[in-house]
């Protein structure tokens, strides 16, 4: 393992997306985004996923320079083009959005087609929560999961992800997938050479594996069998169907030919036009402390609220950077040659 810290993390991946034509604002914005993720320990989301980024900008299957723009708006929700550019730019753009929304009518919904990855979902949430809103989002991707009783990959496994926010602490913050794990968990453990525990995947003949490979090849399993097939093909009609999005076989997954077209949606929840601020936040604080000052079930000394463990994590990142794979390492260094841009600037 290689340790970077995350400064070099986010100026690493700028330099890179400015390389291969994007524009310096879009680049910053693109490796904030990027690098959020690995700051707070979502590494399938963050600098692992820059090569592949790259590799598309170069071959046109990412737009390096696209024509991102509103399509249709009311007073209450809009539509974005992504023109195929970066995910994690117009994905920003349709969160500022929502909160514009919000802020002026209570409530902010946008949608976002012909997009790409985005990235870790609670980027995006935590913008609201910032805004003392509550955040919400949907997004969909290649399918890696088969509906219950079928054997074909038909449904991505699209993420549910919701900020909350509280007062003078971090947000209760929700970001799953709808399978047991997310696909970059296996992409992860195939990058390390390691094995999967049984039940994450079934291999491409409907059988259990712990090969991360064969898993990939095959179908990711959903949380709680049929109940998260249906979240999943109920976030595929938010961000697919309902944004004029691909959607289900229609996107093609990241190492594959084609565009993607992913699809977002988007709310912003204004707690003002509610409640007051403060009572909320009151409410929330009592909510909260029946949860982690209940009873403890044996070993275990804490329990958690959701986005706890990030939270931890970004704090302890942000002192000692975080841990890169050499196999990883040594796909970044290649492709830094290739863009002929200098490895010892970022601490590789």
């Amino acid at each position: 393992m290689h340790n970077i810290n995350l400064e070099n993390v986010e100026l690493l991946i700028t330099d890179s997306l400015q390389a291969v034509g994007l524009k310096e604002e879009e680049a910053k914005i693109c490796a904030k985004n990027i690098a959020f993720a690995d700051q707070q320990g979502t590494d399938t989301h963050g600098i692992m996923r820059l090569p592949i980024y790259i590799e598309r900008l170069k071959n046109g299957l990412f737009n390096s320079k696209p024509n991102t723009q509103w399509v249709r708006e009311n007073e209450t929700s809009a539509v974005l083009d992504g023109d195929n550019g970066m995910g994690h730019y117009s994905a920003q753009l349709a969160m500022e959005k929502a909160i514009k929304k919000a802020e002026e009518k209570g409530i902010g919904i946008t949608t976002l087609y012909n997009g790409n990855h985005i990235g870790a979902g609670a980027c995006y949430t935590k913008m609201a929560a910032e805004k003392g809103m509550i955040g919400f989002l949907t997004t969909n991707a290649g399918p890696l999961m088969a509906p219950t009783g079928g054997t074909e990959r038909l449904l991505g496994n699209n993420p549910i992800c919701y900020a909350v926010p509280r007062r003078e602490k971090d947000p209760i913050v929700l970001d799953i997938a709808n399978s047991i794990v997310a696909g970059g968990k296996l992409q992860l453990a195939s990058s390390k050479s390691e094995e999967i525990p049984l039940g994450w995947a079934l291999d491409k003949e409907g059988k259990p594996t712990t090969d991360p490979d064969r898993g990939l090849e095959g179908v990711l399993l959903p949380i709680g069998g049929h109940k998260g097939y249906g979240l999943t093909l109920m976030m595929d009609i938010l961000a697919g169907v309902l944004s004029g999005a691909s959607y289900s076989k229609n996107i093609p997954h990241l190492d594959e030919e084609g565009k993607t077209g992913v699809g977002c949606t988007m709310i912003a929840f204004k707690i003002e036009n509610f409640m007051e601020l403060e009572h909320f936040y009151d409410r929330l604080d009592d909510f909260t402390s029946l949860i982690v000052d209940s009873k403890k079930a044996p070993g275990f000394e804490r329990i958690l609220l959701p986005g706890e463990i990030e939270s931890e994590t970004k704090d302890k990142r942000l002192q000692e950077g975080t841990q890169i794979s050499d196999s990883l390492r040594q796909e970044l260094v290649t492709m830094l040659d290739d863009l002929q841009l200098q490895t010892d600037k970022y601490g590789l």
